[in-house]
């Protein structure tokens, strides 16, 4: 993705401006290589006196992360169309402004250790019909593999970098806001720009603050605020993108994973008496919770539990059990909920 990395280091050099922003309460977790999952936000962007701007043109914003999965370095493109930040945007109310908040474009994804790096770049489009349509096909494409897709697919992850770079040269794209930024692990020194760890940092358009003034900007309730006189207030000078890196220890999907179905239909056949379905379903299960989507700690511990409700399930429902009906209803102490396990086992 060099020309895309070249082009938006380009527009830095023309006051595009990168900063750390010190949050309240953020998590402490530091990137450890197998332990954490990865996992990158807009948490937001805002587009001062740009509501009318925005009739003319189409919005269009992508996020390449670059990191480690299954032992080689990959690119994985996120791509916010009109469509998709058009069901974000949000009339702010300060004058012409537009807001979106909140938007997971990368992970979670196991952190595996290594570098990572970020590309951030929001463009904005003169409205041309072909040109829309061959946005909004890679928008698809990216949106139909997702991103876990992407991540295991390293090339049509390829073929959507290229095909967003394949627009850069037109006169109807233009630049507003964009960084490039690489972060060690462990190498990076500890408190530096370079440090991988748990941060927010915004990306500002021709700010024309102090360096003095732009240390004063802080993370609250997910939204960039500037300190003034001893209280924060809403920073809505300038457009910018705040951008979340978090280590996370746990994934907030657990459920759409494809052990949880497997496992769903495992517990229902045993309930029912079919006990040759339900061990079929339950080797599918304990392969499927040995994926490469959890950290292998989660595997370990999941298997362990789920193992353990299997047995129990059979106990109660097997060959001359008595019949005591769905546990989840009738017995308190019985939680196969994926997230309850793994932070119970965590203490």
């Amino acid at each position: 993705m060099g020309q895309l990395v070249n082009r938006v280091l380009r527009r830095q050099a023309e006051g595009i401006v990168t900063v750390p922003v010190p949050s309240e309460g953020r998590p402490t977790t530091a990137f450890v290589p197998n332990e954490v999952y990865l996992e990158v936000r807009i948490r937001q962007m805002w587009l001062t006196d740009e509501r009318e701007l925005w009739r003319e043109y189409t919005p269009f914003a992508t996020v390449v992360s670059e990191f480690i999965r299954r032992g080689r370095r990959v690119a994985v493109p996120t791509v916010l169309g009109a469509a998709t930040l058009g069901r974000r945007l949000q009339v702010s109310g300060v004058d012409d402004a537009l807001e979106v908040c909140n938007v997971r474009v990368a992970g979670p994804v196991p952190y595996e250790g290594d570098d990572v790096s970020l590309l951030v770049a929001l463009f904005r489009l003169k409205t041309v019909d072909w040109l829309a349509r061959s946005l909004k096909l890679v928008e698809d494409v990216a949106g139909a593999v997702g991103f876990a897709g992407l991540a295991a697919t390293a090339t049509v992850a390829d073929s959507l970098v290229r095909g967003v770079e394949s627009f850069l040269d037109m006169s109807e794209l233009e630049l507003r806001v964009g960084t490039y930024h690489s972060w060690s692990a462990p190498y990076g020194e500890p408190g530096s720009a370079t440090e991988l760890r748990p941060m927010d940092f915004a990306v500002l358009r021709r700010p024309t603050a102090s360096a003095a003034e732009l240390a004063e900007l802080r993370v609250k309730d997910g939204r960039l605020h500037r300190l003034r006189d001893g209280n924060l207030v809403a920073y809505r000078d300038h457009d910018f993108i705040l951008i979340s890196v978090e280590a996370r220890e746990f994934r907030d999907d657990y459920r759409g994973l494809e052990f949880y179905g497997l496992w769903e239909q495992t517990r229902q056949h045993v309930i029912n008496g079919d006990l040759g379905a339900a061990r079929r379903l339950w080797r599918q299960t304990a392969g499927a919770i040995h994926t490469d989507e959890l950290i292998r700690p989660q595997q370990e511990t999941l298997f362990a539990e789920y193992q353990r409700l299997y047995g129990d399930l059979v106990a109660r429902f097997g060959d001359g059990a008595e019949h005591r009906g769905d546990p989840r209803g009738s017995d308190a102490d019985w939680d196969d909920d994926p997230e309850s396990i793994l932070r119970r086992a965590a203490g």
